[in-house]
């Protein structure tokens, strides 16, 4: 039994050793590598396959646009669609030249849209339409002006929004700040505490503001970034305050204090004048829509009757 396991714990330890010189060479190492960067390669293709179709898509596609036509375009329009981007939260997951190339490609399909409209609306063939006709051009000029505005007007809604919701949540968050610091928190850590009870556009922002913070920007600076990205003026208003007295060597405490009773008031003057205009807006629907029905519900019996008498 012996001679017989003598020559297989030798077989064995020759096999382990070929393993281990075979793990240690440079064939192996490579291989190992180049495993590794295929199974990198897979998890970012279906990563990149999970993304949005915009995202995926689109606005690669309108950034090829933008970049051809980047001589065409000055810098000023490129800077007001990049502050635009940054008030509606947009960026930098969409950049000024990707929303730009956009703007063209909509433009391009509202030109060719009004084309094929004018071309079934016009009951002469195809062949024979004359887009030299003043009417006809102006079509096509008024397709291509629409379709170049309307992802203006949809980054403009959704900026519009976004500062509904953060004025919505603003005074609670201050009232909660203004707490925080009365009851002895630094301001970083009761910006950060505010951040974590409140959700929504105004949470982020405080997020961004306490990362430039963190990773060095001076407090001022960051605050005052906040005020410019959002674009709301109650919270502009807030912040030059709080800086100010920061500069003056003034008091927060008393600098949040009166400022939360300011944006308080300010939210419910706010929500007077949208009571107050509420009648006024269901004028409209009720003279189009609900006067006609409670007519011919009170009076239809009434002229039923009197067609029948006559």
């Amino acid at each position: 039994m012996v001679p017989i396991l003598i020559p297989l714990l030798v077989l064995v330890v020759f096999v382990v050793i070929g393993y281990a010189v075979y793990r240690s060479s440079t064939g192996y190492q490579v291989a190992q590598r180049i495993e590794r960067l295929q199974e990198i390669e897979v998890t970012t293709q279906s990563e990149e396959l999970q993304r949005p179709f915009v995202e995926r898509v689109i606005l690669p596609l309108g950034e090829g646009v933008a970049r051809l036509a980047r001589r065409l375009v000055p810098v000023e329009p490129a800077d007001q669609n990049h502050k635009k981007l940054v008030m509606a939260g947009l960026f930098p997951r969409v950049s000024a030249n990707q929303f730009q190339g956009l703007c063209w490609l909509s433009a391009a399909l509202g030109f060719l849209l009004m084309f094929l409209l004018i071309m079934s609306v016009n009951k002469t063939p195809a062949r024979d339409v004359n887009l030299s006709d003043p009417l006809n051009l102006a079509y096509l000029l008024l397709g291509l002006f629409a379709g170049y505005k309307i992802p203006h007007f949809i980054l403009g809604r959704r900026i519009r929004m976004r500062q509904e919701e953060i004025l919505a949540s603003l005074p609670y968050a201050i009232d909660l700040l203004s707490i925080s610091v009365e009851a002895g928190m630094g301001f970083d850590s009761a910006v950060g505490y505010t951040m974590r009870r409140i959700k929504g556009p105004l949470a982020e922002e405080f997020s961004k503001t306490l990362n430039e913070i963190r990773l060095g920007k001076p407090r001022l600076e960051a605050l005052e970034d906040l005020g410019n990205r959002t674009g709301v003026e109650e919270l502009k208003i807030f912040i030059t305050a709080v800086v100010h007295a920061s500069r003056l060597g003034g008091s927060i405490t008393n600098t949040l204090r009166v400022q939360a009773d300011s944006i308080r008031t300010r939210h419910r003057q706010r929500v007077q004048e949208l009571a107050m205009k509420a009648p006024v807006k269901m004028v409209f629907p009720l003279v189009l829509f609900i006067f006609p029905a409670l007519f011919v519900v009170i009076l239809g019996p009434a002229l039923i009757s009197i067609i029948r008498n006559l």
